[in-house]
């Protein structure tokens, strides 16, 4: 097994390094022109989340290869801003956040969502499909899980204009039309982002 770490941070340090060694990681193990830009693409994407979660935060990234198979991972502890409570919970009234128009930006508020502790009103905020169930992990330290498989399974099995916006969101999305899989999860603060790609 190969794999490769950084620390990554919300203001870019690391980002790029770690997304072009990502993209040689694939090289060196003998993926092709077209492959190894999947791989990139995947880490950029990934990585793009560290930068939209919060601002200022610091987190490891490990991408892994062995033989076909690939894991990327990004991991860390998010500690909410009073800011940041105050944007999500303005969003739980209405259930919406018109700024997450997309598969990424919906994974991303699902992620901050479930880290608001109970007693900031955390419970009423919804996701719809894309939920981790009841965002109360912070506050009892509950694990809580997603997988972008299990979801697209309910999203296929699921009718009305909500479930066709999602099916729109997943086919237009980069990580979603090429990973294997991608799965979150979160006890407590902690946070891990896992990404999968057999080629």
């Amino acid at each position: 097994m190969e794999f490769l770490e950084f620390t990554v941070s919300g203001n870019g340090h690391g980002v790029r390094e770690a997304v072009t060694a990502t993209e040689e990681l694939g090289k060196s193990a003998g993926l092709g022109r077209k492959e190894s830009l999947r791989l990139r693409l995947l880490a950029e994407e990934l990585l793009g989340m560290v930068q939209s979660i919060t601002g200022n935060l610091e987190a490891k990234y490990r991408a892994e290869q062995d033989g076909n198979d690939y894991r990327l991972m990004l991991y860390g502890s998010v500690d909410l801003t009073k800011e940041m409570r105050k944007t999500l919970l303005s969003v739980s009234s209405t259930g919406k956040n018109e700024a997450a128009r997309s598969f990424m930006g919906k994974l991303r508020d699902m992620i901050t969502a479930s880290l608001l502790p109970r007693e900031d009103g955390a419970s009423a905020f919804s996701m719809g499909l894309m939920s981790l169930g009841s965002p109360t992990g912070y506050a009892t330290g509950e694990n809580l899980n997603w997988s972008l498989s299990k979801y697209s399974d309910g999203v296929r099995n699921t009718t009305g204009e909500s479930a066709k916006e999602a099916w729109d969101e997943l086919e237009k999305s980069i990580t979603a039309s090429i990973a294997d899989d991608v799965s979150i999860s979160i006890k407590g603060t902690n946070v891990m982002v896992t990404v999968t790609k057999k080629f």
